[in-house]
């Protein structure tokens, strides 16, 4: 009580400084420094994964058109950005194919395990119930082994059911399954009506791999860094493309060659 009368009485006794409300960190100095760095950290992630997203979707949709297929779609004269290519390279004689007859020829190179590869192989499964014989689409193989450890062992079962005439069958049952094994892949050519024994010689001979590394070859000789890569009319065209500025870009072509 003694403690208490003297400081109501003496003004220069100070109050405990648990008398006293403490100060919050946040409205200390470097506490509003920190929140407002924490805040601008936090905006510029957010900005980043959106903008990162966007292109993302873009791309991938072909919503984002290349140089060379807004140049078709155009119709103006080739670019610097569009170059010819060696027909040769792009086009050896005995690729799987669908039309060899047809007034046009799209090429594709793929990678059985590269997402964008199956995307890019829907279409072209849809387009061709669309033009039927008037388009021929040719696949080749370019498969990126250091990231995709059983594209070859695909690409080889590729080239195997293509011996048999049963490509595109073989083609479809391993882009349900990129990750398809040794055993998976013999399964489908069981399923497909393949001669199993041709099949399994022809997939552990260095023949089919031989095939694929020369697909992939020309590839490195014509400059493609990933897939899809496509060829049309020899010019090059690089990632995915949309059903809708595809059949644009069909249509046009083949209305310039009537």
């Amino acid at each position: 009580m003694q403690e208490i009368f003297k400081v109501a009485t003496n003004p220069r006794i100070k109050l405990s400084k648990s008398n006293k409300e403490k100060e919050k960190w946040y409205k200390k100095w470097w506490g509003v420094l920190l929140l407002s760095f924490g805040a601008a950290l936090l905006v510029f992630f957010l900005i980043f994964l959106g903008l990162t997203f966007y292109y993302y979707r873009q791309i991938k949709s072909g919503k984002m058109p290349l140089p060379a297929s807004a140049k078709f779609l155009r119709a103006s004269a080739p670019t610097a950005e569009s170059k010819q290519v060696d027909p040769k390279k792009v086009l050896p004689d005995g690729e799987p194919n669908s039309s060899p007859n047809a007034l046009l020829t799209v090429v594709g190179f793929f990678d059985f395990q590269c997402p964008f590869s199956k995307e890019a192989s829907a279409t072209v499964r849809e387009l061709q119930s669309i033009y039927g014989d008037k388009v021929n689409f040719v696949f080749r193989n370019f498969p990126l082994t250091d990231i995709h450890p059983q594209a070859m062992l695909a690409a080889q079962a590729g080239e195997c059911a293509h011996e048999q005439n049963k490509f595109w069958p073989m083609h479809d049952k391993i882009f349900l399954n990129s990750a398809a094994t040794e055993e998976d892949l013999k399964s489908y050519a069981k399923q497909i009506g393949l001669d199993e024994k041709k099949f399994s010689d022809c997939l552990a001979s260095s023949k089919s791999r031989g095939q694929v590394l020369k697909d992939y070859l020309d590839g490195q000789l014509l400059g493609i860094r990933g897939t899809p890569t496509w060829f049309i009319n020899n010019e090059k065209i690089e990632g995915t493309i949309s059903t809708d500025i595809f059949k644009k870009l069909i249509d046009y072509l083949l209305t310039e060659q009537k």
